[in-house]
């Protein structure tokens, strides 16, 4: 189920807009940006693309343009910067994993 174990698997199969500096990371969900090199920015300028994703794609869901409807206050309350059924500490706790997993795969220390 969404938000499980193995949700975040999930999210390296969506192809997601590039963001951050240089377009080398990718958007996670709305106001979140990452990338191996540069690690995750939340809610800064290099996340103004990562905007309204819903949870089968990172494109712009069409009921976020519409501010007054009733799909701007559902993604309203979505945006717990996740789509992981989690808060914002459990998702960046996600991704350091994650990120320590792809470093040791390469031979590098882990971050935690």
């Amino acid at each position: 189920p969404r938000g499980g174990k193995r949700a975040l698997a999930d999210t390296a199969l969506r192809q997601c807009l590039p963001c951050g500096p240089g377009n080398r990371g990718s958007c996670f969900g709305p106001g979140i940006c990452c990338g191996t090199e540069l690690g995750c920015y939340l809610g800064t300028a290099e996340t103004r693309r990562c905007a309204c994703c819903t949870a089968e794609t990172c494109t712009m869901d069409s009921a976020c343009l519409d501010e007054g409807g009733e799909g701007a206050q559902e993604a309203a309350e979505e945006k717990n910067l996740t789509l992981l059924d989690g808060s914002a500490g459990d998702l960046l706790l996600k991704l350091m994993h994650l990120a320590n997993r792809q470093q040791q795969q390469q031979g590098k220390h882990p971050l935690l």
